[in-house]
């Protein structure tokens, strides 16, 4: 069944195999990775802390023992994979499809909830206002590449009583027409965010029907399902709106020290939470993700940056294509505390990873300090990094045209092809920076000696100081910002 449902989705791929190409598990590889992750499931099992989950599970033929301990038969797991659709579209906020979600391709957006803001304009690290948040949604609406947004940060300036995710969502619609991910404490959270977004459709079943909005939350690792991650699961399956369930244990702490085992349990968390969804409304939405980070026992922190963070990420991609669910991905993160060389190095290698790996939706843009602090400039550098290696995705196309054999003879040894028609069309196909600087140094210096980072500062004070989004109507903020409770 696996092995039809892998078939299925590669030929629905269009991706060319002309192009760069990664794989970091073999086949054979991915197989055991599914075994061991089905032995967890039928031998270990998890704890649903659910009594409507536990109900679901045990008259599907899962077994129920010591109240909550849920074990499940092979089979349950494999036909819930099959049940999963392939594909999610998420359309931006008037309804248009923004993302399609599928094979390899590959959307970026920002991450959620940071403590810490690196203001542009004073250049230090201070908490969140909501004007602040607010920037940060039209820095992110201004950019070509950057697909979605998150929340961001937690402004301190909530008014008092208010849901954060609640406030944090009415802005996110005010300030840019892309899609977005939410998060969110509860399932009553999640239903008045739920009710904010129909307010821009004509029902719920049309907000279902056209998403603007995906659902992250979390199993508990290691092998444990909160009532409330379950609430929200159960829900986001019941209006058939897209969820990612995604664990995001620490190898050495909350996980295995070794990846091959840290996948297995993530799969198990991962598999376990997709069995109930698809149990209670087959066919629903489901994206496949995890965050498998190793623990630094040195910081005791994780780290975003490290090599093998670059590796498990890949591993998830991989796996949950091989299961022909859509999938969820990190990238344009770094454990940097300031906009310097290890953050440019870490987001370079983490966006091109995430590229040459085919994650779907790809999340964390503009994340620093391990996940503290968000970065406006590292948003700006990572939709730098996203066009730059969009172009090496292309790859080397090699045809009767592109091998250009009849001009090579024409112009013949000492020629000059500077001049000729081709390259005056097609000199601009090559890729051009718009932060990183080319020029000679005589050339540079005057213009100012200006480095990366400076021109990303400029870049990011400028979109806040004059870009405006498409704004919604006064009456229909008005609506929105009434729902907050």
């Amino acid at each position: 069944m696996l092995e039809d449902r892998k078939s299925k989705i590669l030929n629905s791929n269009h991706t060319s195999y002309d192009t760069p190409q990664f794989h970091l598990l073999t086949d054979s590889q991915i197989k055991d990775i599914h075994n061991a992750t089905l032995e967890i499931l039928r031998e270990v099992g998890l704890r649903f802390k659910h009594d409507q989950a536990l109900e679901i599970l045990q008259e599907a033929g899962a077994y129920v023992t010591d109240e909550n301990l849920v074990r499940f038969p092979p089979g349950m797991v494999e036909e819930a994979i099959s049940s999963a659709p392939g594909r999610v579209v998420l359309t931006e906020r008037g309804g248009d499809p923004a993302m399609y979600l599928e094979g390899t391709k590959t959307y970026f957006g920002t991450g959620s909830d940071t403590l810490n803001y690196l203001d542009p304009f004073t250049g230090e690290t201070r908490k969140w206002q909501t004007k602040d948040i607010n920037d940060a949604y039209r820095v992110v609406d201004a950019l070509d590449n950057i697909d979605f947004l998150m929340s961001v940060g937690m402004p301190e300036d909530k008014p008092e009583g208010l849901s954060n995710y609640q406030w944090q969502y009415a802005h996110m619609l005010q300030y840019s027409t892309k899609p977005s991910v939410i998060v969110c404490d509860d399932r009553e959270d999640l239903e008045s965010i739920i009710d904010m977004a129909t307010v821009l459709r004509e029902s719920r079943e049309d907000l279902s029907r056209r998403p603007n909005l995906l659902l992250y939350s979390e199993p508990t690792s290691p092998l444990q399902q909160s009532e409330t991650a379950l609430s929200k699961l159960l829900l986001m399956s019941e209006t058939e709106l897209p969820v990612v369930h995604s664990p995001a244990p620490m190898m050495g702490s909350t996980g295995p020290i070794r990846m091959a085992g840290e996948m297995a349990l993530c799969n198990a968390e991962i598999l376990s939470s997709l069995v109930l969804h698809q149990l209670y409304n087959p066919g629903a939405p489901f994206v496949y993700g995890a965050g498998p980070h190793h623990f630094n026992m040195k910081d005791v922190q994780i780290c975003y940056g490290s090599p093998e963070f670059q590796l498990t990420k890949t591993a998830v991609a991989e796996i949950g294509r091989y299961y022909g669910i859509p999938t969820w991905g990190y990238a344009g993160c770094s454990d940097a505390k300031v906009m310097d060389e290890q953050a440019a190095s870490e987001a370079t290698m983490s966006v091109i990873m995430a590229k040459l790996s085919g994650a779907n939706l790809i999340h964390d843009v503009g994340y620093m300090e391990s996940g503290l602090t968000t970065s406006l400039e590292m948003v700006a550098l990572t939709d730098e990094l996203i066009d730059m290696s969009d172009h090496m995705m292309g790859g080397i196309p090699v045809t009767d045209e592109t091998l250009m054999l009849e001009q090579i003879k024409d112009e013949g040894p000492g020629g000059d092809f500077l001049g000729t028609p081709e390259t005056v069309e097609q000199f601009r196909d090559y890729w051009e920076p718009d932060y990183f600087d080319r020029s000679l140094r005589d050339n540079w210096e005057n213009e100012g000696s200006s480095t990366t980072g400076d021109r990303l500062n400029e870049k990011v004070k400028e979109i806040i100081e004059d870009y405006e989004p498409e704004r919604l109507a006064d009456d229909t903020v008005e609506e929105i910002m009434d729902m907050v409770g």
